[in-house]
């Protein structure tokens, strides 16, 4: 006798209802990370503009180092991760007295560390920053990179309390203002520089990154915090078995650093060894570069991380699995060619970009050689966010600890001997190379633990097949870039011009090959906007 699996009309109709609000918690958070990150453009424009690759940028980068250590090791940046799973549980228990009650012990136990750690950190900033670099050991650049950081260490409590209201919100899928953080944070920081800059020079952007701070953590996310049903109260009580769970869920992430953290932290230490002007190029391109990292990688982890929790809590790793692998065709098959193509046209688009005040042409040279590296590992990036959160989403923070840390750890000596050899470039090539790394042992542990053979290969296919296509239809681009003739006097009508004449015919290009190839996200999105447009 034989049964025959028949899947009921209320599983299909739940399976696309929570397909549907994927998608639009995706849209939601895409539209509003890419409004954050232009206004993130914006503000490098504008730094650019004032200080180009000068001494000064190199001493408003480094200044964040000390300031992002105090904020990653207090966990500002996980909360979303670790605090979302144990809130959800209590409010799914039918416990939402218990899930404010561990929500206000967190918030005041961390603000009471950084009321401690804060003032030290100040007091002892030039001893601090004496091990991050060699040029800051100049009296002129250490005394200005002190006082820039001063300015900014106090923000890392707003970004404290940020996290926390954003993650209540996340918690009850609301997500359009955590994601609109950012876009507050960058116009304090361009407000901060167009207002007090011309009177205090440098310092005016130091000042906008305290005021962007408190608007866009505690200004913008209070009131969302406040909607989503936030109950507060003082309580200090380090026995909270939450508190042991959260501490214990996060210890492996502040551990472990983070190749994106880590990458920070080298980029900074290793370019303070190069020519002038080395760190800010390498940053200018890296930011860039994490724009659409972003967009594609940090807007879709951030949205599908409920969901596949969700799945995890249920014991579903098959669907997880699927999800997952979905979510990973979709970033290649836009992301991967957007990459080849800024990669083809990178010295026009730095050239657009920041090409105006102090910054001139050899700084655009400088920053397109560093940026096209970086945009090789950019698939990369976006991915082991996905999958890193997908770990998480199970609760395990040990297996991408110990593959993170070990990572950033073999990329060390890649860092030295790469930065010796190719300058900029070098480092940014450390950074891809261990990025990639990290991405294939993190797929191949989730392969090996809730893998599915059938839906790995169908990914592994999708991607070489989207790469081969987009690289072929960049071979005519790249033939075809510098023979343009100058047709308009201004350069930054000219570049946009190449920019256009290249990319238009290479999108429609793709498209096409994709159709025949039967990669069809691409394509059904367009049909499905042509037919609501008509």
């Amino acid at each position: 006798m034989t049964t025959t699996s028949i899947q009921s009309p209320s599983v299909s109709g739940e399976k696309k209802s929570q397909k549907r609000a994927l998608t639009i918690a995706t849209a939601i958070m895409m539209g509003s990370v890419l409004l954050s990150r232009i206004t993130g453009l914006v503000r490098e424009q504008v730094l650019a503009a004032f200080g180009g690759t000068s001494f000064e940028m190199d001493a408003y980068v480094t200044a964040f180092l000390i300031p992002e250590l105090l904020n990653h090791f207090l966990a500002g940046g996980f909360l979303s991760i670790t605090f979302i799973p144990i809130f959800q549980k209590h409010c799914s228990q039918g416990n939402r007295q218990q899930a404010w009650r561990s929500f206000s012990n967190l918030i005041c136990i961390g603000s009471a560390a950084f009321a401690l750690l804060i003032p030290l950190t100040m007091i002892f900033t030039p001893e601090i920053l004496g091990f991050s670099g060699k040029h800051i050991t100049d009296p002129s650049h250490l005394s200005l990179t002190v006082r820039l950081t001063r300015i900014i260490i106090p923000a890392q409590l707003f970004f404290y309390w940020g996290a926390f209201f954003s993650a209540v919100q996340m918690a009850e899928h609301r997500f359009f203002l955590p994601a609109m953080a950012p876009l507050c944070y960058n116009l304090g920081i361009i407000l901060g520089g167009l207002i007090l800059g011309p009177s205090l020079g440098i310092e005016g952007f130091a000042w906008g990154v305290l005021i962007g701070a408190f608007a866009g953590n505690v200004v913008l996310q209070l009131p969302g915090a406040v909607k989503s049903g936030m109950r507060f109260r003082p309580l200090f009580d380090l026995s909270d078995p939450d508190l042991v769970k959260y501490v214990k869920l996060t210890l492996p992430l502040i551990l472990g650093l983070g190749m994106t953290f880590s990458n920070e932290i080298f980029f900074r230490y290793f370019g303070s060894f190069l020519s002038e002007g080395a760190t800010s190029s390498i940053n200018y391109a890296l930011r860039t570069t994490m724009m659409i990292v972003a967009v594609f990688g940090q807007a879709s982890g951030m949205a599908f991380y409920p969901f596949i929790t969700k799945l995890a809590a249920d014991g579903q790793y098959g669907k997880m699995t699927e999800m997952l692998n979905s979510v990973l065709t979709k970033i290649a098959v836009y992301l991967i060619p957007l990459s080849i193509l800024m990669i083809l046209l990178s010295e026009q688009i730095i050239s657009i970009l920041f090409e105006h005040g102090e910054f001139n042409h050899q700084s655009t040279i400088l920053t397109a050689s560093v940026f096209s590296v970086y945009l090789i590992g950019s698939f990369a990036f976006s991915a082991s966010m996905i999958i890193s959160r997908s770990f998480y989403a199970t609760q395990n923070t040990v297996l991408p600890l110990i593959i993170t840390s070990s990572i950033s750890l073999l990329s060390i000596p890649l860092y030295i001997v790469f930065s010796k050899s190719f300058g900029p470039k070098g480092i940014a090539l450390a950074a891809i190379l261990g990025m990639t790394l990290q991405f294939l042992l993190l797929y191949y542990m989730w392969y090996r633990k809730y893998g599915q053979f059938s839906s790995t290969v169908k990914l592994a296919v999708s991607i070489i097949k989207i790469i081969l296509i987009c690289c072929a239809v960049a071979i005519p681009g790249y033939l075809l870039r510098d023979k343009f003739p100058v047709i308009f006097a201004n350069s930054m009508i000219q570049n946009l011009f190449t920019c256009t004449v290249i990319s238009v015919p290479s999108i429609l290009l793709i498209f096409a090959l994709y159709e025949v190839s039967g990669i069809q996200h691409f394509a059904d999105s367009i049909k499905g906007f042509l037919r609501k447009s008509r």
